[in-house]
């Protein structure tokens, strides 16, 4: 179940250049009650994030211009309540863990994504 204040828990952003893996994810996300939101690149995720907190982040590695630990990486930075965020990525796992380390990754999971891994993560939260 979504964590946070209910205005945070209730939202989440997917935020992938793929339409097929964005659609996904947002539906997985929702069958466990997130409203969802979607960002096609790093530097929309941003936007998105200027107008609402969100209490989970779906966070693609590789995006066109700003890749996931960019942002990653500013969201970090520039909000105060920082969401549980689940980097999905078909990259080699040691590189994942290794480029994302110290900046409060929940989970790395490889894509094709499954709807047991993503509700697991985030039930944890």
């Amino acid at each position: 179940m979504p964590t946070g204040t209910p205005s945070e828990a209730r939202f989440a952003l997917v935020v992938d250049d793929n339409p097929a893996a964005a659609a996904i994810s947002g539906a997985l996300l929702e069958a466990s009650g997130w409203t969802v939101e979607h960002a096609r690149d790093g530097f929309e995720a941003i936007i998105r994030f200027r107008d609402r907190n969100y209490g989970a982040v779906v966070l693609d590695y590789r995006l066109p211009g700003m890749d996931g630990v960019e942002v990653l990486s500013w969201i970090r930075r520039h909000v105060a309540k920082a969401p549980e965020v689940v980097v999905v990525s078909s990259d080699p796992m040691a590189m994942l863990l290794e480029r994302f380390r110290g900046l409060g990754v929940k989970a790395i999971l490889n894509k094709p994504l499954s709807a047991t891994d993503l509700c697991q993560v985030l039930r944890a939260a």
